[in-house]
């Protein structure tokens, strides 16, 4: 894409790359691009990210799927980082309730504080476990719909050549056929 202007407006770019707004603001969400706002709060768009927009229209053009292109994106190191699995939720402070010197106080404030850590490890753990559960089910489910419309495609093309196949043999046979009862005859 030639990039003309410094900053597009989302009806500028989306005309430049044939998409409507609705689509530009789709690869937004989907590839958690930031696109800056002007004063008035209205998206606009850098040079650089009119051409990230116009390289992911055209792997969209080619058949790729969303999370292909985000996978090739991350690679190449042009989209951020998805934020990590941990929860903001889970902060452990450590406020000593009064400073003391008595062992017994902070033998009771560090088990106490174990027992927070483990806590909070554990519900990540899980919180881990469930997103990638539901990541390998979700991809288990897209592998299969792709699977299946392969197996579609597959025995599409088989039956349309098959059907060639007895469409020729049937050609082949009303030919020898002929030609024997000339042969015949004559």
């Amino acid at each position: 894409m030639d990039i003309i202007k410094d900053r597009y407006t989302i009806t500028e770019l989306s005309e430049q790359l044939s998409v409507t707004d609705h689509t530009l603001r789709y690869y937004e969400k989907e590839f958690g691009i930031c696109v800056p706002k002007d004063e008035r709060g209205r998206r606009y768009y850098t040079s650089e990210l009119a051409n990230l927009m116009y390289q992911i229209k055209n792997m969209r053009n080619e058949g790729l799927e969303i999370k292909a292109i985000k996978k090739i994106l991350h690679s190449e190191n042009m989209l951020p980082t998805p934020p990590p699995l941990a929860s903001e939720n889970y902060v452990t402070t450590v406020v000593p309730a009064e400073v003391s010197t008595n062992s017994t106080n902070f033998k009771q404030f560090f088990d106490e504080f174990k027992n927070e850590i483990s806590a909070n490890v554990a519900a990540e753990v899980s919180s881990a476990r469930d997103h990638l559960s539901r990541e390998l089910n979700k991809t288990k489910l897209e592998l299969g719909a792709c699977v299946e419309n392969s197996m579609r495609r597959l025995e599409t093309k088989l039956d349309k050549h098959f059907s060639e196949v007895d469409r020729s043999l049937a050609e082949w046979r009303d030919r020898k056929k002929k030609s024997f009862l000339r042969r015949f005859f004559k």
